[in-house]
């Protein structure tokens, strides 16, 4: 079995971060990540559940759901700067984040298939980006194409200011080679967008709104 985990099992610890760091996270989605992490762990033990690990950063590529208002950063600003919405970034837009083409993952995927066993990978990106300056080349592509919107700033997020990993691992074993090139991605991404019907975003009504961001009840 391989696992896709996620970096947020990292939490907020100095980056870069390396397979070998004690998982501390500080949200649900990575607590859930690092739990399913353990239970693979058990079952190995107990069964002999034969599996591998790869955390990924911010992986995207044509083809994603851009309207999910949950996920998929860059995603949520291709859809705001189609609607001719402002690009919304929360706190100061100084979080640092290393966005990866999924391209670049299917062989190492494929080798994870039949080699290595209860080993983890990190696999994305090495460059990282403030998302203030994700938000401006959006802005500057949609321009390119006729869409102008503002960027905008809300309320910051209980969230790591910045993450990203050290790939040295998935390098030396897996082979693995990252050539992605965010702004092009970026664009070929938005080109891609603006073929698309403009899909409903899906709205959820909350049993508990105590607590919850402001932007997943607009």
């Amino acid at each position: 079995m391989i696992f896709t985990s996620s970096m947020a099992v990292y939490g907020a610890q100095e980056p870069p971060f390396t397979e070998d760091k004690q998982p501390q996270p500080i949200d649900p989605y990575g607590m859930a990540k690092y739990a399913v992490e353990c239970d693979l762990k058990m079952a190995h033990q107990q069964f002999g559940l034969r599996y591998n690990i790869v955390r990924p950063n911010n992986v995207l590529g044509i083809y994603q759901n851009i309207w999910d208002r949950y996920r998929n950063v860059i995603g949520i600003f291709i859809r705001k700067t189609l609607n001719g919405q402002p690009i919304l970034v929360y706190g100061d837009g100084e979080q640092t984040r290393a966005f990866s083409d999924i391209r670049y993952y299917m062989e190492p995927f494929d080798i994870l298939l039949s080699e290595f066993d209860g080993e983890t990978f990190n696999i994305g990106a090495d460059k990282y980006f403030s998302l203030n300056q994700v938000a401006e080349t959006v802005q500057s592509i949609g321009k390119k194409y006729g869409y102008e919107v503002p960027i905008e700033h809300g309320p910051p997020r209980h969230e790591a200011k910045h993450a990203y990993c050290n790939h040295d691992k998935a390098k030396n074993l897996l082979k693995f080679k990252d050539n992605t090139r965010l702004e092009e991605l970026i664009e070929d991404m938005f080109v891609w967008a603006m073929k698309q019907p403009n899909r409903k975003v899906k709205d959820m009504e909350y049993e508990v709104t105590e607590g919850i961001y402001e932007y997943w009840k607009n």
